[in-house]
């Protein structure tokens, strides 16, 4: 007996845009989410969040957001929408989980 679960592993592309023409696919893999968590717990800095970033969304991505000049609010968002894509849950739900992470 084969039990096929192609269709229950839903291989879709997470994308994530940022501003107009900012559209990036997101890595998703479980060993690049393992990298990501393991340079959050070392890193907290901003370098570690660019390294993060470029790490899921790939060096040009990291470029073109690190030339966007963000605000560290801003910046945050972004992180935020990136670990939302990668846990599969809505941006709502990512930040009502990092919030509970702070308090």
């Amino acid at each position: 007996m084969n039990l096929n679960i192609t269709d229950k592993l839903g291989i879709e592309k997470q994308e994530i845009t940022i501003a107009e023409g900012k559209t990036y696919v997101v890595d998703c893999a479980a060993k690049t989410m393992l990298k990501a968590q393991e340079i959050f717990k070392n890193d907290s800095s901003l370098s570690g969040v660019f390294s993060v970033i470029e790490l899921l969304l790939g060096k040009k991505a990291k470029k073109e957001i690190d030339d966007m000049n963000l605000t560290v609010k801003q910046l945050k968002i972004v992180a935020l929408a990136i670990m939302a894509q990668v846990n599969e849950i809505s941006y709502e739900e990512m930040e009502k989980r990092f919030q509970g992470d702070k308090e």
